[in-house]
């Protein structure tokens, strides 16, 4: 029978026994991949995954800062990170005397610590945290640049901690990110005979089909296995297939033809097609964690937006876009795609405000009075982390404090951003996090979020920081670097919470990692910009944001993205109106029982989904993405039987797509040893095999 925890109780408490076995999560997607048990003698936090952790904090560090200065692509994943760890902690188990079985929270544990040094290696494609030396000119300075990242560190830990009673206690917030990764970390260390094997026998007596379902691990590799053999052709031996506009090729010479089915085109009716797993979730992510309702909410925004709202601009000619094609590429100035996501990005800023306030502001009134994880209901992993020691609030608290004192007395002292101005990008952005951490938790989408980059953007003009200045840089990187990291911590602190491992060993290694991170990056920087200098190169910081219309404005447009040249732009104001009114009737008709299904009309997903767009997301790409995410959920993704081999799936593509990068990139690409030419190479310089979706009307 379940037994209620005594109230404050903390250590070794025989209670913790009480499960059962067919008590389960609420949300499927949990229930099916997620432990529903907890041993609470397991070591976790031990010497061997301290020291395993800090051997792959250092080795990712190193390899990362390697991939920012040689222009590659070359990383190593979480989930690659999980089968290297493996063998290392069998191999200690095996080599140190009387060392006790490598467990599976001493592998979350040192898979935790090594999230860290890639949340900072996202970082810099994404927050260019990377062009923080250049603040500095000549005059680099170890120490200002050390303590100014390694307070960014702890400012976005303090604000995890800080909202973790929102965003990692409540049940509704999953972080689908994280299943993969619990889906291999149990496939590895739970090994054991089920109840299913007894029933079909031994593998002599069971089909292909009960292996695969039984065998999670070679189901595993095998995709693993597919996925690297096929990711050959589109990465190096037939390029076009990651742009593959296949139904151009009717008519190459027919203009219209390609501006609506092409790859960089609008792909209506899936004409142009992106067969590339690392295009399809470059930055959307996997389709196939995604839960059923946001797909149907991004496929309807799909359809509404970019097949019906964009041709209506372009047929319009508003600012003379006919004259450029109706998506295009980087750099090809405005054309109908531009100006509908850009106004897109801008609406979603306040609907994910009023959205919030809607539909979650009744949960977030109660979980704010909550002090403890005793309080939040009758979740089982709520209950099972409750036996664990608490992380009183005041530690976060100081961690935050310091990490604030210290980056305005920085900034301040070396007259990058003023103190005042420090606190300002900071009270924007900390402002977002909660309600982007909602949106992010029970979808799995955008931790990356360019309207939030935008926003900061459109901030430095507005206050006449300069192009190109120290204090634009300051204003944009301090801002956007509190927001990112406040929510990938977030993130690992779920996934410490479905793994059962305690919030003190969370804080440890989290704080831990964190230090030996910001030294190693930092160090390896500091010494590349002594030895090349600044702006060489071997610098390639930027920010991936900088590609697009609304990121490059910044440092391109030199009287702002509204003002001069660009007055016209002002039009797109008037997404902020239209923003705030959207989810408001659905949210009004949500409470009328004929029209309850409209709780599930997402306003914030849909208007998010096409920030990427054109410029660093293609319509191909989108409509492949969604048409593998649809067509698992309706085929095999409603049964709670198949989640955990979908999310094992899902691993295994990017497992595979990893290991081939690694190959690709250091044995091929970089030292320029190229396939040899033939039909199938001819990319049209990657972005479109059909060349009509490139140019504008003649």
């Amino acid at each position: 029978m379940t037994k209620d925890l005594e109230k404050n109780q903390v250590g070794k408490p025989d209670v913790l026994k009480f499960y059962i076995d067919s008590e389960m999560t609420q949300f499927e997607e949990v229930g099916g991949t997620c432990s529903n048990r907890d041993n609470f003698d397991e070591p976790c936090c031990t010497v061997r995954s301290v020291v395993i952790g800090l051997i792959f904090v250092i080795a990712t560090s190193y390899l990362h800062q390697w991939t920012v200065y040689t222009f590659s692509d070359t990383y190593i994943g979480p989930m690659l990170v999980i089968l290297l760890i493996y063998p290392v902690g069998r191999l200690w188990e095996y080599i140190v005397p009387n060392s006790k079985p490598f467990t599976q929270k001493e592998h979350g544990f040192a898979l935790i610590m090594t999230n860290v040094s890639w949340i900072f290696f996202l970082q810099f494609n994404f927050a260019t945290s990377a062009a923080l030396p250049l603040l500095e000119n000549d005059k680099l300075n170890f120490a200002n640049y050390f303590f100014l990242v390694l307070a960014f560190q702890f400012l976005g830990f303090g604000l995890a901690g800080v909202l973790r009673r929102f965003l990692v206690w409540p049940t509704e917030v999953i972080w689908p990110q994280n299943l993969p990764l619990i889906a291999i970390l149990r496939t590895l260390h739970e090994r054991e005979t089920s109840a299913k094997e007894t029933t079909y026998g031994n593998v002599k007596t069971r089909s292909w089909k009960e292996v695969l379902y039984q065998n999670k691990l070679l189901f595993f590799f095998l995709v693993v296995l597919v996925g690297f053999i096929y990711e050959w052709f589109p990465l190096f031996i037939m390029p076009f297939l990651s742009v593959f506009s296949w139904m151009c090729m009717f008519d190459i010479n027919n203009h219209l033809l390609g501006q609506l089915t092409a790859v960089r085109g609008l792909s209506l009716a899936g004409g142009g097609l992106t067969l590339e797993w690392m295009k399809i979730t470059q930055y959307l992510g996997s389709p196939l964690i995604l839960p059923g309702w946001a797909l149907i909410n991004i496929g309807f925004g799909f359809v509404l937006i970019i097949w019906f709202i964009v041709p209506i601009i372009y047929g319009s000619n508003v600012r003379n876009i006919k004259s450029r094609p109706i998506a295009g590429v980087m750099f090809s100035g405005i054309t109908a795609m531009n100006l509908v996501t850009s106004f897109t990005s801008f609406a979603y800023l306040p609907a994910i405000f009023v959205h919030t306030a809607l539909f979650h502001g009744y949960d977030l009134w109660q979980q704010l009075r909550s002090k403890s994880l005793n309080n939040m209901g009758n979740d089982m992993h709520n209950r099972l982390m409750s036996a664990y020691a608490k992380v009183p609030d005041w530690w976060y608290f100081i961690l935050f404090s310091i990490s604030l004192i210290v980056i305005c007395v920085i900034c301040n002292h070396n007259g990058w951003l003023a103190w005042y101005l420090v606190l300002l990008t900071l009270v924007i952005n900390m402002c977002l996090v909660l309600p982007v951490g909602l949106v992010s938790s029970i979808t799995g989408q955008f931790l990356q979020n360019a309207p939030v980059y935008y926003l900061n953007v459109i901030v430095t003009q507005g206050l006449s920081l300069g192009n190109e200045s120290k204090p634009t840089y300051t204003f944009i990187v301090v801002g956007y670097m509190l927001f990112v990291q406040s929510l990938a911590l977030i993130q690992d602190m779920k996934l410490g919470h479905y793994m059962k491992i305690g919030p003190r060993p969370m804080f440890a290694a989290q704080c831990l990692a964190g230090v030996i991170c910001s030294i190693f990056s930092i160090g390896i920087q500091y010494m590349n910009f002594n030895k090349h200098g600044i702006n060489n190169e071997f610098d390639s910081s930027f920010s991936i944001f900088d590609y697009t219309l609304l990121g490059g404005s910044a440092f391109n447009d030199k009287e702002g993205f509204f003002y001069g040249d660009n007055t016209a732009n002002r039009g797109l104001l008037w997404a902020f109106l239209v923003g705030a009114l959207l989810p408001i009737p659905g949210w009004f008709l949500s409470r009328l029982p004929r029209f309850s299904w409209l709780k599930h009309l997402h306003w914030p997903l849909i208007l998010i989904s096409f920030s990427w767009m054109p410029a660093l997301l293609s319509a191909g790409a989108l409509f492949t993405w969604l048409l593998i995410g649809l067509g698992v959920y309706f085929t095999i993704g409603k049964f709670s039987w198949s989640q955990r081999h979908i999310y094992l799936t899902s691993g295994a593509l990017d497992l595979a797509l990893n290991l081939i990068l690694i190959i690709v990139n250091t044995a091929f690409i970089n030292p320029e040893r190229k396939f040899p030419s033939w039909r199938g190479t001819v990319t049209n310089n990657g972005w479109d095999s059909c060349k009509q979706a490139l140019i504008g009307k003649s």
